[in-house]
């Protein structure tokens, strides 16, 4: 008896093929979008001294599962898992970039770099999610990283460049959304309120949050189903439950963000879906679609400290954010904006105390706006740790701002070769650099 022909994959589906459900094809007109947000955001960041990285699409299931955290939705119901055909580890597509980068510091010795160490990838991520508006399963991202520095003026300093990065774009119509997480031992005792609280409630809430009652209580506070959000509106405020010094942290933030003139708001229940975050977390969403859930966010980030110990590395401080490349699209075309690279800095910015930090901010606006790459490191406290810095990256010029330059708006333009030193209005830095610097403007 003859045997039956065995039926190959390709004759049992339907030609011709669709794309896979979540994803897209960008075509030739939708080009100009890409290239206008992503372009733009590789010129910029290389002017604040951001460095470019790639990492794999894929990385071992392992690192996703310690570092975002078993019982968040990302790992229990978002990764794309691969078919291995040999033994060993098992792989997963990256759903989002700060483990893989992490994972890229810890293994080639970053460590030594001189800190801040400042990061920057472009690129796909992946989670199996249900499609909607402003929501894919392969999803593009630009991701910025900032280890080794723990100062709140770090967290100012991301929130402000990507603010400057959006007004860059033309965008106007958004607010950044912040809250306060503190630090994981502080959280316990919140996270028994929490619970209680929301056990009383159990009834009225979705099936994801009752779940998340036993796995992860805190994200209760995140669900956008309507009769969650009702519960979570009377629930207890973690900002009410943190250490002074965590307050301390938070209200630096919220002062200096003022002062820095960067629309914003405090958010006492958004908490953000990872495990590692610590301290400040935030999104960037529309005013115009306020309230209308999570897809209604175009960027997003937060604090993790203690992330780069959890992965085997020696304890770092961090902070990073995830910008979406689709959602900045679609906020660029709701906006109705028309559309029509230099690596090393020429100039280092020292500061010294609070108030010079901020003006320091301020100025590295100015040389920004003006395309003149600079490095700094707002981080750090010591003059002489600065300046050593500065000539560790063999720039001419320095910036120099300490109590009296703040007062006086001035600032001290220093020649790293002759060490000569002279005081500058801060309204006519620009042109000065240009001379100085021999940049001739078409």
């Amino acid at each position: 008896m003859p045997s039956k022909k065995k039926t190959s994959p390709a004759e049992t589906v339907q030609f011709p093929l669709h794309s896979p459900r979540g994803t897209q094809d960008i075509l030739p007109q939708d080009q100009k979008y890409w290239e206008y947000v992503t372009e733009n955001a590789k010129t910029f960041m290389r002017g604040w001294h951001f460095q470019q990285l790639e990492t794999p699409m894929f990385e071992e299931t392992a690192l996703f599962t310690r570092g975002i955290g078993e019982g968040t939705d990302i790992v229990d119901k978002e990764l794309f898992e691969l078919k291995s055909r040999g033994k060993g580890a098992n792989y997963s597509l990256r759903p989002e970039a700060t483990a893989s980068i992490i994972r890229a510091y810890i293994e080639h010795g970053m460590r030594s770099w001189p800190k801040p160490v400042k990061l920057f990838t472009i690129g796909s991520f992946f989670r199996y999610d249900r499609p909607q508006a402003g929501r894919f399963r392969e999803l593009h991202q630009i991701d910025l990283e900032i280890i080794g520095a723990g100062n709140p003026i770090t967290d100012v300093q991301l929130i402000y460049v990507m603010h400057n990065y959006f007004k860059s774009l033309g965008l106007e119509d958004y607010v950044v959304l912040l809250n306060t997480l503190g630090e994981p031992s502080e959280r316990k005792t919140y996270i028994g309120l929490l619970k209680e609280h929301f056990r009383r409630n159990r009834t009225k809430l979705c099936r994801d949050c009752k779940e998340r009652l036993t796995t992860n209580p805190l994200r209760l506070l995140d669900c956008k189903e309507e009769k969650c959000v009702q519960v979570s509106n009377t629930a207890p405020r973690l900002l009410d439950h943190l250490s002074d010094a965590s307050k301390k942290h938070f209200e630096f933030i919220l002062n200096s963000l003022r002062e820095l003139e960067v629309p914003h708001e405090v958010s006492p229940s958004l908490v953000r879906g990872l495990d590692y975050y610590t301290h400040t977390v935030f999104e960037f969403v529309p005013k115009s679609t306020r309230g209308e859930g999570q897809q209604s966010s175009f960027a997003a980030g937060g604090r993790y400290n203690n992330l780069i110990k959890e992965l085997g590395g020696k304890e770092a401080s961090a902070i990073g954010a995830g910008i979406g490349v689709e959602r900045v699209i679609d906020r660029v075309k709701a906006e109705g904006i028309d559309l029509m690279i230099m690596d090393q800095p020429q100039l280092f910015i020292a500061q010294l105390g609070e108030q010079a930090k901020i003006v320091g901010l301020k100025v590295m606006k100015q040389l920004r706006d003006a395309d003149i790459p600079f490095s700094e490191s707002i981080d750090r406290d010591g003059m002489q740790q600065q300046l050593h810095m500065a000539d560790r990256l063999k720039v001419e010029w320095s910036i120099i701002i300490g109590q009296k330059e703040v007062i006086d708006n001035t600032v001290i333009l220093r020649n790293m070769e002759s060490g000569m030193q002279e005081v500058v209005d801060r309204d006519k830095l620009v042109q000065e650099l240009e001379k100085r610097l021999h940049i001739v403007r078409e």
